[in-house]
């Protein structure tokens, strides 16, 4: 069974500030509301930096420009209900280049 994944707004705000083309917006909230939520256990990983705490990160290559590389991490909690995983913070970062 799936988990539901709740954004804060706070995330939700901060994804929205990142000038990130359409498609590049969709494939982060499918990762998020469809690939973590399928397999939490799998894709979450505990870290220290830049979150302490469980972590989900991916990155993508721009399919506008290939040489732009995306970086994506988020902080992960379960909710107390045990079917609820809150996405608490997020950090992005782009690299161009070679």
């Amino acid at each position: 069974m799936p988990y539901r994944v709740v954004l804060r707004p706070s995330v939700a705000k901060a994804i929205s500030q990142w000038g990130l083309s359409d498609f590049m917006l969709v494939e982060v909230y499918i990762r998020l509301r469809e690939q973590l939520a399928a397999d939490p256990t799998r894709l979450l990983m505990r870290l220290t930096e830049p979150f302490d705490g469980m972590v989900y990160g991916f990155h993508m290559i721009d399919p506008e420009n290939r040489l732009c590389e995306h970086f994506f991490v988020f902080q992960v909690v379960f909710s107390q209900d045990e079917q609820t995983l809150i996405v608490a913070k997020a950090g992005y970062e782009r690299r161009e280049g070679l």
